[in-house]
């Protein structure tokens, strides 16, 4: 029962977020005009950080490799 009220929830959900977001196109755009160019910096700063650490880390195995083939 409980499965079945959650879906009916989420659809009245759907329903009224579709009914707002064509009634408030402008203000819509508006915010994503305002969150877009933040998003894309920090999505930008966080792929650069970790394929900084990436290529940090595969620089660290292979400096460690021949020192362990030495030892055999």
């Amino acid at each position: 029962m409980s499965n079945v009220m959650g879906l009916i929830i989420s659809l009245i959900v759907i329903v009224v977020g579709l009914i707002l977001l064509v009634t408030w196109w402008s203000a819509f755009l508006k915010g994503l005009m305002a969150i877009l160019p933040i998003l894309l910096i920090l999505v930008g700063a966080g792929a650069l950080i970790y394929f900084l650490s990436e290529i940090k880390s595969k620089l660290e195995v292979s400096k460690e490799e021949p020192s362990a083939s030495e030892k055999k």
